[in-house]
């Protein structure tokens, strides 16, 4: 049920934030979440970000040691401005780092929010109680599958059921959910559409870079295995990317390139890759932390990117945290569309493709006038992802 929101205080509320930003210490993630509370920070409001995964960190340090997590948590926030306003609680050793635990303690007996991103936070009782909780699903249809399948979090409980019922008010990325043609399952709940928060003063406008830049894009290669709903197989961007394999071919006077893990779990095929013309990067070198992330995308031509095929196969609107971020940076974004393409622009600064010509054609088009397409982006940015935006209609929301 969700809140009524009736007689609030004339004040800005007290805000906890929760993400993935050291279980997965890379420079997008960085972005993903600290960007919600650099954001809400901009607004006024007090707010510190909490991670409380119950996962250990076995992502960087398959000895266990948090060492290098925290570090990466802390060397974030204070990138962001934000150097005394974060709490990681360890799975491992159970202690709290960054805020002592007492301070977090009563922080969050006189929050008012709870904003639990990518349901990456239990809710421990100190959490419960806070009378707004607000999930924000970043992962459409995997989310919601996950619900039916009751999978736990962390081979344990509860599962997904329990942790999405738990929560007063509930968003999403997938902004088609409950349209016709889109397979989302609903769940019975009321989903609000909502878009990932770009700090725009942190993407200052940049001209498009000369040389041999090429079109760009930072993905995961296979994030976790396919997942079955209705009698299907629902997967992941290893699909869609090997659709459109062949085509650096097809551009030759266009270069394109590809940040993917490059280890032998990710399974990523970097040698028919290369030889089909990408230019094969590897994220651990360009874009391990924030900083270095964003220069990543200040020297690139633009974005070309696919998406997860769940994504695409229900029509859920989804539309990637990188992206905006490229549009911000004044990089036009070519992408595939996941019904996106019925919310947001397209033709100037972001186009969408279904196939292989209509991604060589929005292409070409770019190419054409750079100048023209980079301006649009950056006005793309501006009207849809300014996090002043996204996060005061979320508030409004809220009943704030």
């Amino acid at each position: 049920m969700e809140n009524s929101g009736s007689c609030r205080p004339l004040r800005k509320p007290r805000i906890v934030v929760t993400g993935f930003l050291g279980l997965y210490p890379y420079g997008g993630v960085a972005w993903d979440y600290a960007q919600y509370v650099r954001g809400f920070a901009d607004l006024g409001c007090d707010v510190i970000y909490l991670e409380d995964t119950h996962e250990w960190p076995t992502n960087q340090n398959p000895e266990l040691d948090h060492t290098f997590n925290i570090s990466y948590v802390a060397a974030t926030m204070e990138y962001f401005g934000l150097a005394d306003r974060w709490a990681y609680r360890d799975a491992v050793t159970g202690q709290c780092f960054g805020m002592p635990e007492r301070a977090l303690n009563e922080f969050c007996r006189s929050a008012d929010i709870l904003l639990n991103v990518s349901c990456s936070a239990t809710l421990r009782d100190e959490y419960a109680r806070i009378e707004v909780r607000a999930l924000v699903d970043s992962d459409p249809m995997f989310t919601q599958i996950q619900y039916l399948h009751d999978a736990s979090l962390d081979g344990g409980t509860p599962g997904m059921r329990q942790l999405i019922e738990d929560h007063t008010h509930h968003f999403t990325f997938g902004e088609r959910i409950g349209n016709d043609g889109c397979r989302i399952p609903t769940l019975g709940l009321r989903w609000h559409p909502t878009r990932q928060p770009v700090v725009l003063d942190y993407w200052p406008a940049h001209e498009p870079p000369n040389g041999a830049s090429c079109y760009s894009t930072v993905m995961n290669w296979r994030v976790h295995d396919d997942v079955a709903f209705e009698g299907e197989r629902w997967g992941q961007k290893d699909i869609e990317f090997m659709r459109f394999l062949e085509l650096p071919r097809r551009v030759p006077d266009i270069p394109l390139g590809v940040a993917v893990s490059l280890t032998p779990e990710s399974q990523f095929p970097a040698a028919a890759a290369r030889d089909a013309g990408w230019r094969v990067l590897d994220p651990t070198l360009c874009a391990h932390d924030a900083p270095s992330y964003q220069n990543f995308i200040l020297n690139s031509r633009g974005e070309f990117s696919v998406a997860k095929q769940t994504y695409v196969k229900a029509n859920t609107g989804w539309f990637s945290c990188r992206s905006s971020c490229y549009l911000a940076a004044g990089r036009p974004v070519i992408t595939q569309d996941t019904a996106w393409s019925q919310f947001l622009p397209t033709g100037r600064g972001l186009l969408a493709f279904h196939d292989e010509a209509s991604a060589i054609d929005a292409l070409q088009q770019i190419e054409a006038d750079p100048q023209r397409h980079s301006r649009a982006a950056r006005e793309i940015a501006h009207e849809y992802f300014d996090s002043d935006v996204v996060l005061s209609d979320m508030l409004s929301r809220m009943g704030w």
